[in-house]
């Protein structure tokens, strides 16, 4: 009778490899998110203007200190009373609207405006400059 075999290594190596592999990814994505953060926060310290796209719900939630809410939906109408030369920091949930609200403020005649990215990407970038 023919002994039935199974390789185990296979997998085993395909599991370590798509470790390896998610791993890297996710490293690689937090140091590149982090970086926008640290520039965000060298802006606030030289006096940026901080701006929370989120709703107004998600801000009373909790908001980093200091921010001023200005949700993306009314961003123009809201920001229309900013000095465009003003360094301005966006942020919000993800990134996601803050790039979006970014773009805005471009397209109104802001001259400095840098996304922060995320609320948790800010306060965790804030807590690695505390050390």
């Amino acid at each position: 009778m023919a002994r039935l075999s199974l390789d185990t290594n296979t997998p085993f190596k395909v599991c370590v490899a798509v470790l390896i592999a998610a791993i890297v990814a996710i490293v690689s994505f937090n140091v590149g998110a982090s970086k926008r953060a640290d520039v965000a926060w060298d802006e606030i310290k030289r006096g940026a203007t901080i701006i929370d796209v989120r709703t107004a719900q998600e801000f009373n939630s909790g908001h980093l200190e200091n921010a001023v809410n200005m949700p993306l939906s009314s961003l123009q109408v809201n920001a229309s009373g900013l000095d465009r030369n003003h360094p301005v920091v966006v942020y919000c949930q993800t990134g996601s609207r803050a790039a979006h609200a970014r773009r805005a403020l471009f397209d109104m005649g802001f001259v400095e405006v840098y996304n922060g990215g995320g609320m948790s990407e800010m306060q965790l970038s804030n807590l690695a400059r505390l050390d």
